[in-house]
């Protein structure tokens, strides 16, 4: 193998993968990346046999050839190396980097890394059996996305015991999309209907559970992707076609759980809030909250709500008194202020609906304006009062 390519563009390359290198790795080939140059592309790809990433980038080819070297050794070369092109070489399983060290002087650099046999390295499929579709015809596409994991994925449990709740439940048919996310304290669903009819046949439907590390990989990858990502949802796996970047995940082993029995159906009590309120009331009051329960006091009365908070920890309280629109009777709840704050966060709302019943009932939490088609809410369970 022997090439030339710019800094840059090798640098953009390892960042795309290195992420998905593990730091202990059950092979020792699965440190490495796997490096391969053929026609007028350099592929990188790197694997913990769960998740896989590939991308291709442009390089000269002067003759091809494929190899592993240590993923990091490689990515901190690269990210010290100066602005400029560099030449890699592979002889006798060792892989060369030279080049000038800058423009207009004479300094050159090189190095030397000991590398692997390819065959040795996991093959990625790049295609896969399963219900598929193709989002980001237009850019709205895409950052519809993200937006569906960012505001679902934070729930996720992260108790082992129960691995279907260790992801997020990704259904998808011919009416749109859902998403759904809980740790048993607090769930996450995004709905989102759009017309897949084109793409999803009348009756297919499919319903996976997308491990979050995955999901947090392709926000990043969509981040600077300017194109369609084609998604093929697999019966173990799922695959995330971006052209020059590809993902490959394993599922989570299903059924997931009956999430629709927990979603309270009497909430008919409503408190408004606006966020710019509710939110940085939370973290104040919290810091006061006891370190084990987290908990934050609501107390509604009409067109206002009192939060509070103690620490036997450190016997302090808090207290504070902001505007909302409540009419009903008076009712006191307590809630986990992390879990409260998390969600308040994903809202990207000015206003923030609470949907309630009683003090030991969930509630649910709603932006006050959502977009066509978009309906998300988020539900959070009652602590027990105290103090």
């Amino acid at each position: 193998m022997k090439l030339t390519v710019d800094r840059n563009k090798l640098w953009q390359g390892i960042d795309t993968v290195l992420d998905v290198v593990p730091s202990k790795p059950a092979l020792p080939v699965l440190a490495n990346i796997l490096l391969e140059a053929d026609g007028n592309t350099l592929s990188l790809a790197a694997t913990d046999l769960d998740l896989s990433i590939r991308t291709e980038i442009p390089a000269a080819i002067e003759k091809k050839g494929r190899i592993t070297v240590p993923a990091r050794t490689l990515a901190e070369i690269t990210r010290e190396w100066p602005d400029a092109e560099l030449s890699i070489e592979v002889q006798d399983d060792r892989l060369k980097l030279s080049g000038r060290l800058g423009e207009g002087d004479s300094s050159e650099g090189a190095y030397s890394l000991s590398g692997m046999e390819a065959d040795e390295f996991p093959s990625m499929p790049t295609s896969l059996e399963g219900v598929g579709l193709t989002l980001g015809e237009n850019e709205a596409d895409t950052s519809v996305l993200v937006d569906m994991i960012n505001k679902t994925a934070f729930a996720v449990s992260r108790d082992d015991t129960r691995p279907v709740l260790n992801g997020v439940l990704w259904r998808i048919d011919s009416q749109g999309m859902q998403m759904v996310a809980t740790d048993g304290s607090r769930l996450a669903c995004y709905k989102l209907a759009i017309d897949l009819e084109d793409q999803v046949k009348g009756d297919e439907e499919s319903s996976v559970i997308v491990p979050p590390r995955a999901l947090s990989q392709i926000v990043k990858l969509l981040g600077g992707q300017d194109g369609p990502v084609k998604i093929t949802l697999g019966e173990t796996q799922v695959l995330f076609d971006m052209g020059h970047k590809k993902l490959l995940s394993r599922l989570i082993e299903g059924p997931y759980v009956d999430y629709g029995q927990v979603i309270p159906q009497n909430n008919e009590k409503e408190l408004r809030i606006a966020s710019e309120d509710l939110l940085p009331a939370v973290r104040r009051v919290s810091i006061l909250s006891s370190s084990y329960t987290r908990q934050v006091r609501f107390k509604l009365t009409s067109g206002q709500v009192e939060l509070s908070a103690a620490s036997p920890e450190i016997g302090g309280e808090a207290r504070e008194v902001i505007p909302a629109q409540y009419t009903e009777d008076e009712m006191e709840i307590g809630y986990n202020a992390q879990y409260l704050i998390e969600i308040l966060r994903k809202m990207d709302t000015n206003e923030v609906r609470f949907e309630l019943e009683n003090h030991v009932t969930a509630a649910l939490l709603r932006p006050t304006e959502q977009k066509e088609g978009e309906d998300y809410f988020c539900l959070l369970m009652p602590l027990r009062p105290t103090g």
